[in-house]
Formats: structure tokens, C-alpha cells, sequence
């Protein structure tokens, strides 16, 4: 029986043996104490399930189970506890109600893997698939296969911890004359294309052997010629990009299958440089990389690969951990991205269909005519790809609802339905690269020769700003069907399948293509700003209650000079088009004007960067509080400055057509913050709530951010008038009527009577803040340095942190400890122990270069 038929099929603990017998492990049954995995803790109200049981069994390795409401949390707890005892086991927690499932080991940092038993993620499929079978080796080896298995981290974060160092060897071995980034986008570029030949290697398309890249470089250096200009650019540009009857004699590589696509065409930093990476930093990057790792192109390959559903960390891999923080990206799980593209793609329907939008689930999930037509031809954006996960959710996904009919093309899929744009160029490749490996991974061909061409995507996935252009003007334009429109999306799908000559010419037509629409928007843009000159005069024209004319007074000057500055702009970018001929920024309405001329995108999903306000440089806070209308609260003060998820809502809710949907992972504090009360106002009056769902436990904490994450689902069209919001992604939570989150005020996603109850406690009783002060607690400013240190720490200094995602109801959960660097009193130590002090030191620059670094110790905790 397959795995997900097996998980299907449990509805208590009893069936758990099934499950152990399906990875391949002897299954038992032998009941236990109800408190045998979780102790009741004095003085808590926590429960303990009300049952246990030993189900399975390798050796000396165990497998418990037991059932829980909160079964991640549950599993946690039992692996430490079993942990502490010394035993080697795994914990299997099941939720009946919710048909979740949580699996974890006692090995190292528990890593929890959640399981939908009826709609399971494939990706935690293939993780249960890889913690099959018995190692050899014994109970620990087991042990630490299976974590590492349902982790999905443990050989995929060695490989990127070795691809960051090798990327950054490489960049600081380059040619000198070249700027940091530029090093750094090279090296990047060549070193993701010799990690994607290493996949379709797995395949057997390079001329049939697992091993032709090892022979190649072998025979390169025992001959004394050069990896980059005599291997690596005559297969990249010579072969690869290609068609087999226009490759040239000297080629020789044997049956090598024509891939087309971006990623073997020279980049534009090559064509300057036209430079070569030395000998010794390939051998560094094909030794220390590529050749010590396993690549499989099956995401269910054997366990220790190296799979494509790996690289999602890959952007995490390769970028400093201050970068990622300061642009706020984080990794978004597949499980959460299926969720929220199914939730968008079941709002749109019901907008489409005009039918409820639990009607347009069932819909979605059965198949009919209708959806499919809906489908066809939809168009996706994600304004800030990251690691591309929601363009590979999107793609899997249509794909996987288009072969209900046959017809589950993903080249196709890339060349109409899906648009990305983000401001990293590294964001950008990865994300290509991603969607490439997903095509070729279902490809059937046996032979090089059967491969079709991959599509090209630089079309597609952007390079851009999607927050701000430099006019500041365009964006707030009413859509208009470009004439350019029509053209570029036929000049675009030629694009993307063309090669060869036919590529260049399709390349040259495209630009003009955007050129034009870009000419219209400048003619827009140019006619707004005449129109507001023009008001501008003619008030000043105008007479007063007294018949004299009133005149430029200051309001009117300083509007007259901001209109004067934009036309000067408007007109200088017109003049740097016709000179340069190419567009100078990236811009929505040229680039992508034929989406506009159909009003704009169908969906809009994403996991938009989470930036606080005073994480913003204040330049670019006033340019986004000029901008857009959401952007400003209604107060002043702290409370009032938003995240700068505010304004990608605003600008993903723009970018919709009539009727489009926008879904977005975003803050929580989105909900209730005072800043988001013109956001809150704007969706709920405008548009159609579909979902607002803060994210379970489970969930939230998979979710690699330090913030709560919400589900945010709205359609670009007024609600109906009896219209209900759901207020889980799962479907089981109680609806919520729109009519009670309109105008602005915190929502609360709650039943009417509880809301009922919530209003007679604030009208009847005190708050917690009128009877005590309540304080923030502790804001290290460097939670890296502080929290959970990596070295020994005299234990004198250690005390537990409490965060809000330890507590639980009644109860709370230990587990990181915080440096304590302060005494009784709260003052700064002015020495610490030994151990303690060699820690800070080896970190003394980063703190003291901390922009709220006064003075005193370095160790200062910052904020209390």
C-alpha cells in the first residue's frame, strides 16, 4: 500500500504499527501509562493524553505513540523527555480532530515533521520516504537518519553551508579590478550552472554517464588546460545552447541534450569581463563541492541526496545573515505555499463564477469545465520571489490540476500563467533555476536528443523594485489597455520558446515592444502632470470672494514646483530612452503591459519581505509614505510607524485586475496594529476577505521568522452583503461575517459569542494594564550573540528565555537560554567570567558598531 493511502487511513493510535511496517520497521503494540511520554508537571493544567503505546520497533531503536490536540507541541516534549532518560526513539503524536500527524526522534535539536493525514504535503512525503528502511550502523545511526530525514535539513544544510564558503572563496579569488558584487554575481552564476548540470547528470543526458563531469575535469588538468576556457565555455555556450546539428567538430562532448534557456546564454558581466576562473579555485569548488555530495534529480531519491526540493535554503545559503534580516526574508514552507495558493486560487473562482467560495473549492479540488477555462490562461505574480517557492508552488500545482485532462505541460505553464520580480539578482537566478529543475525533472526523455528546449525566463522572472519607481507617478495611474499590450505578449511568447537566431530577433522585437509601452506610459504620466499644472494655474487665476486673483501662494508654489520637477523627470527619461534605447529601471506597466491591458494580474501571492519601520532608512520611508495611501497611520509615535509589509499589500492589491485575488503571508500585526487601520479599512470596504487566519502553532513555528505570521486572502471586488471570512487555512475554524471587521478596527476572528463575551469583560472589568505596569521585557539587539550560544558560557550567566511562541495555556515551554549579562539590580556587569568574555570578544566589532551602542561594556543588553 503506498504511504499516503496508509496515513489516509489512521484514525487512532492503534494504526501507528501500520505506518512503522511501511518504513520498513518491525511493528508492535504493547500498551503504556498514559503519562509514559509526557508527565503531568505540577501546578500545570496541561493534559496528559489519555493514552500511550509502544508501536514499533529496530533494534533498540523505538517507536511510541499517542494522541494530542496539539501534537507537534506533544511531540516535542516526549523526544526530550525521552531524551533525558537516554533512550533512542521516535514519537508519533496524532490529532484526530484536525487529521494531523506529528513525527519526531530524540536525536540532537528535535525536528518536528507535521503530516495532513488527508491532503499530505508531498514534500513530507518524500521526507517519510527517505526515513524508511534500517541503516547500518545500529539504533543511533537510525536515529540520526531519520531526523536528519524528516528535518529535511541535515545533508542539504551541509551542502549550502559548503556552497556559501566555496561561492565566497571563489568571489574573493576573481580579478581585482572587478566590485565586490560583481564578483559575487559571477561566481554565482557559474557555480549554479555546473550545480544544474550535476542534476541533469543524475539523468543521464550527458552522454549517458554519472560520472562525465568528474572525467571531463580529470582529463582538463591532466592535459594542462584551463576548466573555464577550454571545459566549462565550449559545453555552456558551444553545446548546451546549441541545437546538435549547429555545434561545431571541436565540441566532442558526445550526446549532450540542447537545453537552451537563460542559463547557458552569456550574461552581460561575462561579455564584459571576458575573463577566466583560475584552475585552482575549480578544483576547490568541483573537490570541496560538487563532487562530495549525491544529486538526484527524484525529490523521493535515495536518502543523502542532494534533491531539487533542497534549494529552497539555497537563498538562505547565500546570503549574510544581516543581509537577510535587513531585506526580511525568510524561507516560507511548501506546506504553507500549497495552502495559500489553493485558498487564492478558490477566491478567484468564486469571482470568476460568481459562486460562494466554499463552492469554489469543491470546484477546485473535483475538476469541471468551467474552473479549467478560469485557469487556463491565469496570471500569477509573486512581487518578491526570494527563493521562488510560491512560482514553484504555482507551477506544481496548475500543473497537477491540469493532468486531470492531460495536459500537464510545465513549460507551457511557465511560458503564460507565472511572473515574478525581485530587487536581488541572486533571487532572481535561483528562482529560474528552481523552475528549470522542476521542468526537467518530469521530463520522460530517455535519450539527450528528446529533450525540448527549456523555456526562456528572463522575460518572466524580473529584476526590479516592485515598492517604488522613480517617477512615483505611473503606479498611481488608472490601468489602460496599452496598445503595446497586444504586441508584447505575442513578441513574449516567442520569446520564451525561441532559440538560436530566432532567439536574438525575438530578443531585439521585445524590447521594442516594451520600449513602446514604456513611451505610452511616459505619454500618461506626461498628460497627468499637465492636467495638475494646468489646475494649479488656473487656481491661481482664479478670483477671490473680493474679484482680485488669487495668486501663487506657498501651497500653490511649492505644488507648482514638485509638478515642474516630474515633468523635467518625465521628459529627461524620454531623452534616456531615445539615447540608450533600453528602459533605465525596471517598471509594472511597460514591462508587463500586456497583463495591464487585460486590467491587470488574476492572482498576486507571496511571502512580501517583513521590514520594521525602524529597520527603513528614512529616505526611503518618506518616499513610501508619499506613495502610498496605506502607508501613514492616523496617530504619531511609535505605534503608529508600519512594517514595510504595508506597502507591498497596497501595491500586490494595485497590481490586480477586477476580480483578482491577493495572498500574502504577512505580519499578524497587520490585524490589530494602529498602523494598519487604513489597510484594514481599505480591504474590508473595498475588497472581499476570504481569509485572515493567523497561522496554527505547528505552522507558525516552521515558519522561519520571529514574527507571528497571518494569512491574508482578498479579492479586488466588494464583498457580498452576507459575505463570511474563514479564519483558518484548514477550513475548520467558524467563519467570521465581513461586516463585523469593517472601518478599520483591530480584527478579531472570533465566533459572535465569544466576540459578545470579549466586550462585556472590557466594559465590566479592568485591564491587566490599569492594574499593573507592564513592560516589554528584554530586546537584545543581537539575538545571534545572545540567545542560545554555540560556545561554553559559565553557567552562573545563563538563564531561560521566555518567548511568546514557548508559552502555552497554563504552562510554559523551555527552551533557549539568553547570556544574562546584567546583575540582580538590572546594571550592566563591568566584567564577566572568562569563558563569557572570550565569547563577546570574538564579537566586540559587530556590537559596538550598533547604531544604539552608546557606551559602557559591549554586553549591554540594549533594551529592557
Amino acid at each position: 500500500m503506498l504511504l499516503d493511502r496508509i496515513l489516509a487511513a489512521i484514525a487512532t493510535v492503534h494504526d501507528f504499527p501500520r505506518l512503522v511496517a511501511a518504513l520498513g520497521q518491525e511493528p508492535l503494540w504493547e500498551e503504556l501509562p498514559a503519562d509514559f511520554l509526557v508527565p503531568r508537571q505540577r501546578g500545570s493544567l496541561s493534559a496528559v493524553p489519555s493514552s500511550a503505546a509502544l508501536v514499533g520497533r529496530a533494534g533498540e531503536f523505538r517507536w511510541y505513540g499517542t494522541e494530542s490536540s496539539d501534537p507537534a507541541a506533544l511531540a516535542r516534549r516526549a523526544v526530550h523527555r525521552l531524551g533525558e532518560r537516554g533512550q533512542i526513539a521516535g514519537v508519533i503524536v496524532l490529532d484526530r480532530s484536525a487529521r494531523r500527524l506529528a513525527i519526531a526522534v530524540a536525536f540532537g535539536r528535535p525536528a518536528v515533521l507535521e503530516v495532513n493525514l488527508d491532503a499530505p504535503d508531498p514534500i513530507a512525503l518524500r521526507r517519510l520516504t527517505r526515513a524508511a528502511g534500517i541503516p547500518p550502523g545500529g539504533a543511533l545511526a537510525l536515529a540520526a537518519r531519520t531526523a536528519e530525514a524528516i528535518s529535511g535539513e541535515g545533508v542539504g544544510h551541509r551542502f549550502f553551508l559548503t556552497f556559501r564558503a566555496t561561492l565566497e572563496r571563489m568571489a574573493a579569488g576573481l580579478d581585482g579590478r572587478l566590485t565586490g558584487e560583481d564578483r559575487h554575481a559571477i561566481s554565482l552564476l557559474q557555480l549554479t550552472r555546473v550545480l544544474f548540470l550535476y542534476f541533469i547528470q543524475s539523468k543521464g543526458w550527458l552522454d549517458g554517464r554519472e560520472d562525465f563531469l568528474r572525467g571531463r575535469i580529470d582529463d582538463c588538468l591532466s592535459g594542462g588546460r584551463r576548466i573555464h576556457r577550454d571545459l566549462l565555455r565550449p559545453l555552456f555556450f558551444g553545446t548546451l545552447n546549441r541545437p546538435v546539428a549547429k555545434r561545431g567538430r571541436s565540441a566532442g562532448f558526445g550526446r549532450i541534450p540542447f537545453l537552451n534557456g537563460g542559463l547557458f546564454e552569456p550574461h552581460p558581466l561575462e561579455r564584459r569581463w571576458r575573463g577566466d576562473i583560475p584552475n585552482a579555485l575549480w578544483r576547490d569548488a568541483f573537490d570541496g563541492l560538487f563532487e562530495r555530495f549525491h544529486f538526484t534529480i527524484s525529490e523521493a531519491g535515495a536518502p543523502g541526496s542532494i534533491a531539487p526540493d533542497m534549494l529552497g535554503r539555497v537563498f538562505e545559503g547565500v546570503m549574510a545573515p544581516e543581509e537577510r534580516r535587513g531585506s526580511g526574508t525568510f524561507y516560507t514552507p511548501a506546506s504553507l505555499v500549497r495552502s495559500l495558493i489553493d485558498s487564492a486560487l478558490a477566491g478567484l473562482i468564486s469571482n470568476r463564477l460568481a459562486c460562494s467560495e466554499p463552492e469554489a473549492a469543491a470546484r477546485l479540488a473535483e475538476g469541471d469545465a468551467l474552473v479549467d477555462s478560469v485557469l487556463a490562461d491565469v496570471t500569477l505574480l509573486d512581487p518578491a520571489v526570494g527563493s521562488g517557492a510560491f512560482l514553484l508552488g504555482a507551477l506544481e500545482r496548475l500543473a497537477e490540476l491540469r493532468a486531470r485532462h492531460g495536459l500537464a505541460d510545465k513549460r507551457d505553464i511557465l511560458r503564460r500563467n507565472l511572473f515574478g520580480v525581485d530587487r536581488n539578482a541572486t533571487a532572481v537566478r535561483l528562482t529560474e533555476l528552481r523552475l528549470w529543475l522542476a521542468t526537467i525533472a518530469d521530463d520522460p526523455s530517455d535519450h539527450p536528443e528528446s529533450v525540448r528546449p527549456l523555456p526562456n525566463l528572463d522575460c518572466l522572472i524580473r529584476q526590479g523594485d516592485s515598492l517604488i519607481d522613480p517617477i512615483g507617478l505611473i503606479g498611481r495611474l488608472p490601468i489602460r489597455a496599452h496598445a503595446a499590450g497586444a504586441l508584447l505578449a505575442e513578441v513574449r511568447q516567442r520569446f520564451v520558446i525561441a532559440s538560436g537566431e530566432q532567439k536574438a530577433d525575438a530578443a531585439r522585437r521585445l524590447r521594442q515592444a516594451e520600449r513602446q509601452a514604456w513611451n505610452e506610459c511616459l505619454d500618461s504620466a506626461e498628460e497627468r502632470v499637465r492636467l495638475e499644472l494646468a489646475e494649479c494655474l488656473g487656481a491661481a487665476r482664479a478670483p477671490t470672494l473680493f474679484g482680485e486673483r488669487r495668486g501663487l501662494d506657498a501651497t500653490l508654489r511649492a505644488r507648482l514646483r514638485v509638478l515642474r520637477q516630474r515633468m523635467a523627470f518625465l521628459r529627461r527619461a524620454r531623452r534616456q530612452l531615445a539615447r540608450d534605447g533600453v528602459i533605465p529601471w525596471f517598471q509594472y506597466e511597460s514591462q508587463f503591459a500586456d497583463v495591464f491591458a487585460r486590467g491587470g494580474f488574476d492572482v498576486v501571492v507571496g511571502n512580501p519581505p517583513w521590514v520594521r519601520a525602524e529597520q527603513i532608512p528614512a529616505l526611503v520611508r518618506e518616499r513610501l509614505a508619499a506613495r502610498y495611501r496605506w502607508w501613514k497611520g492616523e496617530g504619531t509615535g511609535f505605534r503608529h510607524r508600519p512594517d514595510l509589509a504595508v506597502a507591498f499589500v497596497e501595491r500586490g492589491f494595485e497590481l490586480l485586475g477586477p476580480g483578482g485575488v491577493l495572498a500574502f503571508l504577512v505580519p499578524s500585526k497587520l490585524a490589530t496594529a494602529a498602523y494598519g487601520v487604513k489597510l484594514r479599512r481599505a480591504l474590508s470596504g473595498e475588497g472581499t476577505l476570504f481569509v485572515v487566519a493567523d497561522l496554527p502553532p505547528a505552522e507558525a513555528a516552521r515558519f522561519d521568522a520571529t514574527v507571528y505570521p497571518l494569512a491574508l486572502v482578498v479579492g479586488r471586488q466588494p464583498a457580498a452583503a452576507r459575505h463570511v471570512v474563514r479564519s483558518s487555512l484548514l477550513r475548520s475554524g467558524a467563519p467570521v461575517p465581513q461586516t463585523t471587521l469593517m472601518g478599520g478596527a483591530p480584527w478579531i476572528m472570533a465566533r459572535s459569542a465569544v466576540r459578545d463575551a470579549l466586550d462585556r469583560l472590557r466594559g465590566e472589568h479592568p485591564r491587566l494594564d490599569e492594574r499593573f505596569t507592564i513592560q516589554l521585557g528584554v530586546k537584545t539587539g543581537a539575538n545571534a550573540v545572545f540567545l542560545a550560544p554555540r560556545t561554553i558560557i559559565e553557567p552562573v550567566l545563563l538563564r531561560w528565555a521566555i518567548r511568546g511562541r514557548d508559552v502555552r495555556a497554563f504552562s510554559v515551554e523551555r527552551r533557549l537560554s539568553i547570556i544574562w549579562t546584567h546583575d540582580d539590580r538590572g546594571r550592566v556587569r563591568p566584567r564577566l567570567p572568562p569563558l563569557a568574555t572570550a565569547h563577546f570578544a570574538a564579537h566586540d566589532t559587530e556590537l559596538r558598531a550598533r547604531s544604539d551602542y552608546g557606551s559602557g561594556p559591549p554586553w549591554t543588553l540594549f533594551r529592557t
